[in-house]
């Protein structure tokens, strides 16, 4: 359940990322693939014969909802994190997903396994957006890590994580400021807010 909140926080960062052509499109191909699940779920269902019921409305809801969720949640994380991360969270998602069902399969015995701390996994998919130091950055990946990290604010798992957010947003401010002082306070005045690019009105980039 820990996972719901930066779950709808990543479909919301999706949706506001997505043009809304492009949204209402995955949202009719959702619909598409809740008319198939609801017809097909019925012959697929054990004890029942072809023909003797109707489409299954309520798990084709199901299906259409969480294919439109799905997609939402991986836009917002390549928004928020770029590719490299999506492909490793998807990866994670595959792997555990397959080691589910094999321990679910019949005959299948649950070797003891060490548990995770569910704290020890979200701290490391929510630690500040780049351990290298701010000076050996450039200025490109500065103002791409201070977009991020205005992300990472809502999904920071506890009181001293967000304070190293807090500390490495301003560490990349800063920077940005010793380095393009004009373009840094051309962004100011355009009334700069907290997730906004400052790219665009600076003068030192790369």
């Amino acid at each position: 359940m820990f996972l719901v909140v930066p779950g709808c926080v990543l479909a919301v960062i999706g949706a506001r990322n997505t043009p809304v052509d492009a949204l209402i499109g995955w949202i009719l191909v959702g619909a598409g693939v809740g008319v198939l699940v609801a017809a097909g779920a019925p012959r697929l269902r054990r004890g029942r014969q072809v023909g003797v019921s109707g489409p299954d409305v309520p798990m084709g809801v199901a299906a259409a909802a969480a294919f439109v969720a799905a997609y939402l949640v991986i836009a917002g994380l390549l928004a928020a994190f770029g590719g490299d991360v999506t492909a490793a969270v998807l990866i994670l998602l595959a792997m555990a997903g397959l080691r589910a069902g094999h321990r679910d399969r019949p005959g299948s015995r649950d070797a003891p396994a060490a548990a995770r701390n569910p704290h020890d996994v979200q701290a490391s998919a929510t630690s500040p957006a780049s351990s290298v130091p701010v000076a050996e950055m450039a200025t490109d990946e500065l103002c791409m890590a201070w977009r991020r990290s205005y992300y990472l604010l809502f999904v920071t798992p506890d009181d001293s994580a967000h304070q190293r957010v807090v500390q490495r947003r301003q560490d990349f401010l800063d920077e940005i400021d010793r380095r393009d002082r004009r373009g840094f306070l051309r962004w100011l005045d355009s009334g700069a807010k907290a997730g906004s690019d400052p790219a665009p009105y600076l003068t030192t980039r790369g």
